[in-house]
């Protein structure tokens, strides 16, 4: 029997979040991470390890007071079909209901897998957060190819589609980056 652990991640994981996150990314499976950007966000990451070796990772971003994203799901080929990007994914949207979240969100290339979470596709605009403070510096911004995804943990008369932040994204394009 394996002996499955999930934990959070400690700055000793930093080295392996970022060999299997950067190598999925060159599978197009994922985006890459930056080194700094695993080191200052190492504290949202969960691991999952598999008889004391690491075997996966995942994070939870906080994006606004009513949203977090899922970010960085990612196992190791030889650790697939054990079950713990589900696992990890269930621990993140607990930690998620915990903080008091109203939704989680996700941008990926996986539409399935969160589809059987019970998130939904949604448009990008949908999510003025995340377009505004990580899509404006992405590569890909003007050529975006992950799907945005959405799981509501509670209805919140606040959410951000409804107030202020909402109100330049209606019937106006986003601007165009060159």
């Amino acid at each position: 029997m394996l002996d499955i652990k999930i934990r959070k991640a400690r700055v000793g994981d930093v080295e392996p979040i970022l060999e299997l996150v950067n190598s999925l990314a060159t599978d197009q499976v994922m985006l890459p991470r930056s080194p700094a950007s695993v080191v200052e966000k190492v504290r949202d990451f969960l691991v999952a390890e598999v008889d004391g070796v690491f075997a996966g990772c995942g994070a939870l971003a906080i994006i606004w007071t009513d949203i977090g994203e899922v970010r960085s799901i990612a196992v190791a080929p030889e650790f697939q079909k054990l079950g713990l990007g589900r696992r990890m994914a269930d621990e993140l949207l607990a930690e998620a209901e915990t903080l008091g979240l109203a939704r989680v969100m996700a941008f990926t290339y996986v539409t399935g897998f969160f589809e059987k979470l019970g998130f939904s596709v949604v448009d990008h605009a949908s999510l003025p957060h995340k377009v505004f403070n990580d899509c404006l510096n992405c590569p890909k911004f003007n050529k975006c190819d992950e799907v945005a995804v959405l799981k509501v943990l509670r209805e919140d008369e606040d959410s951000p589609e409804r107030g202020p932040l909402s109100l330049p994204l209606a019937g106006v394009p986003l601007p165009r980056i060159r």
